[in-house]
């Protein structure tokens, strides 16, 4: 192995390990380099991307009853958390998959609380479909805390079709990337 594929290994099991111990020490200390290892790269990003991905995933997730907002404050609160351009883009998507079923909070939760709770609506939602997205092992448990908080995910949705939404918001998202960046 090249001494830059070894830093970028240990940067990206390091990123993870501080990720891991800061949320969920007890269930993190189960953990070995193998279980870093296999751990998705988006696990090592920065906060900032992280909750940008999730706000994503959870717009995707939720693509059906976004699709149905006629309030132009809710809409623009959405727009704003994942960005106009993957807004857009989502809401064009001509054969979404269909996950409202799985909707981790009821769309018509938000209007009671108002739009500025539909970013976080949208994060929460996101990163329980990252935490259902990883196996049930010691690394699924200690993500699931540190990305869900000690409840974990409340989000029945098969392993499988949560890495499916996963990538079908990073396709959308990839398909924005060419045309330039763009900034939530």
């Amino acid at each position: 192995m090249s001494a830059r594929l070894g830093l970028e290994r240990h940067r990206h099991r390091g990123a993870i390990a501080r990720r891991l111990l800061d949320a969920a020490p007890d269930a993190a200390a189960a953990l070995d380099w193998d279980a870093l290892d296999r751990a998705p790269a988006w696990l090592a990003v920065p906060d900032t991307e992280l909750a940008l991905e999730q706000r994503r995933i959870g717009a995707t997730l939720n693509a059906a009853a976004i699709r149905l907002w006629i309030d132009r404050r809710k809409l623009a609160a959405a727009r704003t958390a994942v960005g106009d351009a993957f807004l857009r883009a989502l809401l064009a998507d001509p054969a979404p998959p269909d996950f409202a079923r799985h909707s981790l909070i009821d769309s018509s939760v938000i209007a009671a609380e108002g739009c500025s709770d539909i970013a976080e609506w949208l994060r929460q939602a996101g990163a329980a479909v990252q935490a259902v997205a990883l196996s049930d092992g010691p690394l699924g448990k200690a993500a699931g805390i540190a990305l869900c908080g000690r409840a974990g995910a409340a989000l029945q949705l098969p392993a499988e079709a949560a890495r499916g939404l996963i990538e079908h918001a990073r396709r959308i998202g990839a398909t924005l990337a060419t045309a330039g960046p763009e900034t939530p």
